[in-house]
């Protein structure tokens, strides 16, 4: 039997679907927080963007591993790269 090709589109949907329950779980804590605080959209749209940064990152660490240039250690590294010890 032949080895299956990777399912991107399972993996793009999943990365989608974290990214939009980031956005969700941030918007509402900050809408929480807002509420409590009797501020008006301040942590709300604080909120917002954190779960867009964070479900950006979430997406493209899952989707293409070696386009964030955090996080790189080990083999790929060459030795003028290695941390000092």
């Amino acid at each position: 039997m032949a080895p299956r090709a990777p399912d991107y589109g399972t993996h793009a949907l999943a990365a989608a679907m974290t990214f939009a329950v980031a956005v969700a779980v941030f918007a509402y804590g900050g809408s929480f927080v807002d509420d409590k605080l009797g501020t008006s959209p301040v942590f709300l749209v604080t909120g917002c963007l954190l779960g867009v940064a964070g479900g950006m990152l979430h997406m493209i660490s899952r989707l293409a591993p070696g386009a964030l240039p955090f996080g790189r250690r080990g083999k790929n590294r060459t030795a003028s790269q290695q941390d000092p010890e």
